[in-house]
């Protein structure tokens, strides 16, 4: 896979040039939102910045007709090509895949946005009342082998569990799963059942609720485990659904110098508490994550949700570009090593020429003697 493709091929999927005199192609475009994910840039900076389009505007025309399923289709064809690489290297064995959601706040007036429907209440930053919800899904291992290989921007009101039946049923076709982890966000009977639909084990953090796991809790000594099979009711449509899991209850195990009670809602079976329990910690890697796609972030003051839905999604694209040179590279190789040979790769092969840079280059030249 040349670099070029790596880094231009999830643009050139979705937007389609057409032939014209003085086009705006994919590689401008892809070039110009490198240049705004590693610099934290909104797209109008970077086409400022970057010298290759004049505004924000000629891009987001290029995604004219095209749909969030058309978008979702597209990153996960770039995703494939990693996953084959992954294989290479990893000797076929079987990963570990966590389901989170991150924010990202709006500011605005909401009336006049234009995809009301993706907007969700609440306060994330301060001076924003509302916030976008992308649900995402990751590889989440130890090592160098973490990648977000599948993300859906989220409506208000849908129903959570088909997104993630959706997206674990593609990832079974072309990866091979151990587990999939879920924090307590996603302690719902929805998802136990359309997971319980598929041919994959699952290992949820489950809120403390009602009384039922009390006894068998209390029963047990530090350290202990116990295995309850517990029913619930799962409402589609108002049609009542009674959906049964194996629980697995751990009393105060130690876990990095503190004990904590443990709730897992899983059909993973093991021999020991601690190992539920390592095997959920390795879901954190996940918040690593998106600590560092925040560090790639491109702004934009458009309230199209497919619009917000494709740059996060590039985002998540540049942080799979770094996690893939850094398999080759190695740990030193880091995301802010990572940002300044993007722009030195772009501006060696001509994919970006910032702005003014010739009379940056003289008065450099005379007043630092280089």
């Amino acid at each position: 896979m040349g670099k070029t493709q790596l880094v231009n091929q999830f643009t050139k999927l979705l937007i389609k040039e057409k032939q014209r005199k003085n086009k705006v192609g994919t590689q401008q475009i892809t070039s110009t939102l490198i240049t705004a994910a590693v610099t934290l840039a909104f797209v109008n900076e970077s086409c400022k910045s970057s010298g290759m389009i004049s505004k924000s505007q000629v891009i987001y025309r290029k995604l004219d007709g095209k749909t969030i399923p058309e978008t979702q289709a597209y990153f996960r064809a770039v995703t494939l090509r990693f996953l084959k690489t992954l294989k290479l290297y990893s000797r076929n064995r079987r990963f570990l895949i966590s389901f989170d959601s991150t924010k990202e706040a709006f500011y605005g007036d909401v009336s006049k946005a234009e995809d009301k429907l993706y907007l969700h209440p609440g306060s994330i930053a301060r001076g924003s009342e509302y916030h976008y919800e992308y649900l995402t899904v990751t590889i989440t291992c130890t090592g160098l082998i973490n990648y977000v290989l599948d993300g859906m921007i989220l409506p208000m009101g849908c129903y959570v569990e088909d997104v993630v039946y959706d997206i674990t049923r593609f990832l079974l076709d072309h990866l091979p799963i151990e587990v999939v982890l879920f924090d307590r966000g996603f302690d719902s009977w929805g998802v136990i059942f359309k997971l319980q639909q598929l041919p994959v084990r699952y290992l949820i953090f489950w809120k403390k609720q009602g009384n039922w796991y009390k006894e068998p809790l209390y029963a047990l000594k530090a350290g202990e485990f116990t295995t309850v099979v517990h029913q619930g009711t799962y409402t589609r449509r108002k049609s009542p659904i009674q959906v049964r899991s194996q629980f697995v209850l751990i009393k105060q195990l130690e876990y990095e110098g503190k004990t904590y009670d443990w709730l897992f809602a899983t059909s993973l079976d093991k021999s020991t508490a601690a190992s539920y329990v390592k095997r959920y910690k390795k879901r954190w890697a996940i918040e690593t994550i998106f600590r560092v796609i925040d560090d790639i972030r491109i702004y934009t003051t458009s309230t199209c949700a497919l619009i917000r839905y494709f740059l996060f999604m590039f985002t998540c694209l540049v942080y799979n570009i770094w996690k893939f040179f850094q398999q080759f590279l190695g740990e030193d190789f880091t995301l802010a090593n990572m940002k300044i040979c993007l722009i030195i790769f772009l501006v060696k092969h001509g994919m970006i020429y910032p702005e003014r840079y010739d009379k940056f280059e003289k008065i450099a030249e005379q007043f630092f003697n280089v």
